[in-house]
């Protein structure tokens, strides 16, 4: 049997509807872990629960943990606000971050986000972290061109014959 990941729900489901069919048949609970590669524990607790509502028992119960703050409709609300950018949600620069889509959420959806929580959703919404290139305002890209392919080839000739020179 493949190993199944842990919050693969519907697998674990399907290993312990297995584990039932072996319990309806009256194999032991210890040839069941072996079989199922799981703990005795883990056997003897379906067991109980197949026990006191056969099949039904052994149905996932659901996500496990709190409810998400921020439901579907919620995080594609958001979405689209970051979409939009920080000049429509009235930031003068044209860059998010972690603070300004906090607070972007607290405004927008009245939610009040941890900073680890805006990052999650941030991730989990599609968009990496992205960090702006910082650069000169006088910076010329013509003259950076042009002394990159004129200026420095020469130099890297000069530089070879003075090494070459040195040897000799």
């Amino acid at each position: 049997m493949k190993t199944i990941i842990k919050r693969d729900r519907r697998a674990l489901e399907k290993r312990r509807l297995i584990a039932g069919r072996f319990f309806n048949k009256g194999e032991s609970q210890a040839k069941i872990a072996v079989r199922l590669r799981v703990t005795t524990a883990a056997v003897c607790k379906w067991h109980a629960e197949w026990k006191a509502d056969k099949e039904k028992g052994l149905l996932s119960k659901g996500p496990t943990g709190a409810d998400p703050i921020l439901n579907t409709k919620k995080r594609q609300i958001l979405k689209k606000a970051i979409l939009r950018g920080p000049a429509k949600a009235g930031y003068a620069t044209d860059f998010w971050t972690l603070e300004r889509i906090k607070a972007l959420a607290k405004k927008k959806l009245k939610v009040d986000l941890g900073t680890t929580s805006v990052w999650r959703t941030v991730i989990g919404l599609g968009f990496s972290v992205q960090k702006p290139e910082r650069r000169a305002r006088e910076r010329n890209e013509r003259a950076i061109t042009d002394w990159k392919l004129k200026t420095f080839p020469k130099l890297k000739k000069m530089g070879r014959k003075t090494r070459l020179s040195a040897w000799i």
